[in-house]
């Protein structure tokens, strides 16, 4: 690159409002049109981009009443169709959306302890 630096602006968008506790982690989908946010709420919100821009991004799910602790990280599958939550309560679940519904469809338990990423 010629030795040039190349400066960029970030910019504040939008501020995503609905978690009642602290945000642990977020999370792109792998077609960067959906952000998955995990919290010690126990909930797991998924966001959509509206085709709006004035209204931009919007709460579209609530995954909840699966894990018992705060959730500490959500991780998509590669074809974005599955999403891992690993749990302070020492699970993870692994939740799959259908026609925009989505539903658990595993939980894995064994961990002594918390589990903090997938």
């Amino acid at each position: 690159m010629n030795g040039t630096t190349v400066a960029h602006r970030l910019q504040h968008v939008q501020t995503l409002e609905g978690h009642q506790d602290r945000v642990w982690h977020l999370a792109w989908s792998p077609d960067g049109t959906s952000l998955a946010s995990c919290s010690s709420d126990r909930t797991v919100r998924i966001w959509q981009k509206s085709r709006q821009e004035v209204v931009g991004w919007r709460c579209v799910a609530v995954l909840e009443d699966t894990h018992t602790k705060s959730i500490r990280w959500c991780c998509w599958s590669p074809g974005g169709i599955h999403l891992a939550t690993a749990s302070f309560d020492g699970t993870t679940a692994i939740w799959q959306v259908q026609r925009g519904m989505w539903e658990e469809v595993c939980k894995l338990e064994g961990h002594e302890n918390e589990v903090k990423a997938v």
